[in-house]
């Protein structure tokens, strides 16, 4: 018989009294210390999985402020809070053993759009394609380019500071904040913003925390410029998380946001954000250029630079055998041509081109094919090329593009690319040699994977197949990113490029070196008990606790190995669903998902219902319970009923039952 489930990890008391305290406080959200929300929000788009204590849903700013002004009482500073948007972060950056703020179900209303100054004010919830359609009829974007755009928010793009495609045109996104409404630990409202002097100085007298933070900021900048300088590389990708060089911007007025920009919640709630615009362009190109090796595809990219183009995205041959096996394909098999005569397709540059000008936008893209055919067929360099013009035709190659984080995750057997190492940046011109260097790694630990990403940036999303409920294989996480981080030192990059730090915070000290000290002061300064997604980024100066360490938090893994093999292999679908959140697609033209659309619930989400039947399992697994013969049994004996002929046949309802307990969620 299957039991019913009732031993499951208990709520600690304290965070008991704190949801009692938000409630009688006059809490307008929701407020699930229930196991089932629990159990949903335990996993992002990481390895790791973290059981929190509760989650809450705010309803507005008021509700944020009230969080932490009862966090900021002393009774309290025990409660440590990490905020979530869409979940989207490879790296747990959304995690916590505390409480989840999830600020994407309720706040995510588009608040105000100035098509004339080319601004718009958002809450932290709105998702970007959502914000980008509602800006398309004014012919206006919110720039920064995402692969899970469907799904990331605006308060989550800020708080890891995101970029992705066409970077080196449109930067990050800190370099389209043009205001912040954050709330700060003990209930305060600021509005950031740069300052000018006259601003500034003012700010700077106040006898106040903020007046602290601010005069506390400028002295950390003013007495490490030189430090920071020589220790900071110069990168489209800069060191995010406390971005110590922009404290200061490029008209040398005092900008807060560079601060709070890549903090992910470490330093308070971002509530509401004011966004720059930018005019679409009306016309666009793509060249899609085939290479024999991945090698010549990242070799050329520098070549393929000097030509000028807004952006050059890479594939390599992982993923694009990948694609060609996805429905996806078939919208984009025609400006991949391939002979029976031509080698095999082993790596793709897409180049890209935009301009308000076609007359002028063609003369560029045909200096850059007069040059292609002049080259075609020799050593390092590729074997042919298509061009495609017009946005529609374009943007079904670039989803087959931000498809491929999916078409990894669903890569047949045990092993799975999964994201540890996957967004460090180098240098553009270094990038072959350090790709080469990585690889070769991989391969002497005898791992598959797949790369794709930003060549022009030095940015490329790497994914090692590794079976993560194999504790051996597990081990591999430590000893590759070790690696890796020395790998990236060697060539003057980044171990995060544009995807947060998250759990590799870890290695923060180790980039930052004499400056860490200066990131624990500004995490004191915000958040001194350490309660704001406490061990990311920087721990408070003087907190005896650490940086949490890519080994020692819980992983989906270790979860997942402790179901029966046999177990796992008769619920696959359940225990391969690879976490990246597709179903949460904001879009309600686009059948994924239903459910969640109809009730904002992530329980009600196919990843939600993966994640419960896995727990499920678990603790199935944990009392000793063969599920699956459970299954069969209940199904035999208590599904049938008797046919005309005496015999025993299935209950028609027996196809529609489901032996998931009600009660877990």
């Amino acid at each position: 018989m299957i039991p019913c489930l009732s031993e499951i990890d208990s709520i600690q008391k304290h965070y008991l009294d704190f949801l009692d305290a938000l409630e009688d406080g006059g809490f307008a959200g929701d407020l699930n210390p229930d196991y089932g929300n629990r159990v949903v929000l335990s996993t992002d788009n990481s390895i790791y999985q973290v059981l929190p204590q509760g989650v809450i849903y705010p309803q507005n700013a008021d509700d944020l402020v009230l969080i932490a002004r009862l966090a900021g009482q002393e009774r309290f500073n025990q409660v440590r809070i990490t905020a979530r948007g869409g979940g989207t972060g490879t790296n747990g950056q959304s995690l916590t053993d505390g409480l989840v703020v999830d600020i994407s179900k309720h706040m995510n209303a588009i608040l105000e759009i100035n098509a004339n100054e080319r601004w718009v004010r958002v809450q932290a919830g709105v998702v970007k394609d959502q914000l980008n359609n509602a800006l398309k009829p004014y012919g206006l974007f919110f720039a920064p380019e995402l692969s899970t755009s469907n799904r990331a928010t605006i308060g989550g793009m800020i708080s890891t500071d995101a970029s992705g495609q066409g970077s080196i045109l449109y930067g990050k996104t800190r370099d389209h904040v043009l205001e912040l409404k954050s709330i700060l630990l003990g209930g305060g409202v600021w509005h950031s913003a740069p300052l000018s002097d006259d601003q500034f100085t003012e700010i700077c007298c106040r006898n106040d925390q903020i007046g602290t933070i601010h005069r506390m900021l400028d002295q950390i900048y003013c007495d490490n410029r030189e430090q920071i300088d020589n220790r900071f590389p110069v990168l489209n990708r800069c060191l995010t998380g406390y971005d110590l060089a922009h404290i200061r911007d490029e008209q040398g007025r005092f900008n807060l946001n560079s601060i709070l920009c890549g903090a992910e919640g470490s330093l308070g709630f971002v509530a509401e954000a004011k966004l720059n615009l930018l005019p679409i362009p009306k016309f666009s190109a793509l060249i899609n250029i085939k290479y024999d090796s991945f090698e010549s595809s990242l070799r050329d990219a520098k070549a393929l630079m000097e030509w000028g183009p807004t952006s050059i995205e890479t594939i390599d041959s992982k993923v694009l055998n990948l694609a060609m096996q996805d429905i996806v394909w078939e919208s984009v098999r025609d400006y991949f041509p391939q002979n029976q005569q031509e080698v095999a397709i082993c790596g793709i540059n897409l180049v890209e081109y935009t301009g308000d000008d076609e007359q002028q936008l063609r003369r560029r893209v045909d200096k850059l094919t007069n040059y292609l055919k002049q080259v075609s067929g020799k050593t390092g360099k590729c074997f042919g090329y298509s061009t495609v013009y017009g946005a529609g035709e374009i943007d079904k190659i670039w989803a087959m593009r931000k498809k491929a984080v999916g078409l990894l995750g669903n890569t047949q057997g045990e092993k799975r690319p999964i994201p540890f190492v996957e967004d460090t940046a180098v240098p553009p011109e270094s990038l072959a040699d350090y790709i080469m260097e990585f690889r070769q790694l991989l391969d002497e630990a005898n791992l598959q994977y797949g790369m794709f990403g930003h060549v022009d940036v030095g940015v490329l999303h790497v994914r090692p197949a590794i079976d993560m409920k194999d504790e051996q294989q597990a081990r591999q996480i430590r000893t590759i990113t070790d690696q890796v981080v020395k790998l990236t030192q060697k060539y003057r990059g980044l171990l995060w490029g544009e995807h947060g730090k998250g759990v590799r915070s870890e290695y923060t000290p180790e980039f930052f070196g004499e400056l860490y000290p200066e990131l624990q002061k500004i995490k004191a300064l915000f958040d001194p008990h350490n309660q704001l997604n406490p061990g990311k980024i920087a721990t408070p100066l003087g907190w005896e606790g650490s940086l949490l360490k890519i080994d020692k938090v819980p992983t989906r893994g270790q979860h997942d190995r402790q179901i029966a093999p046999a177990v796992r292999d008769e619920y696959t679908e359940a225990m391969f669903c690879n976490g990246n959140g597709a179903c949460y697609n904001y879009d309600p033209r686009d059948v994924m998902c239903p459910s969640w659309k109809a009730t904002r619930q992530r329980i009600h989400s196919p990843k939600g219902r993966s994640s419960l039947v896995r727990e499920w399992l678990r603790l199935l697994s944990c009392k000793g319970v063969d599920v699956v013969a459970e299954s069969r049994l209940v199904k035999k004996t208590r599904l049938l009923r008797p046919c005309l002929a005496g015999s025993e046949t299935p209950s028609p309802d027996a196809m529609a039952v489901t032996t998931f307990p009600t009660r877990f969620m």
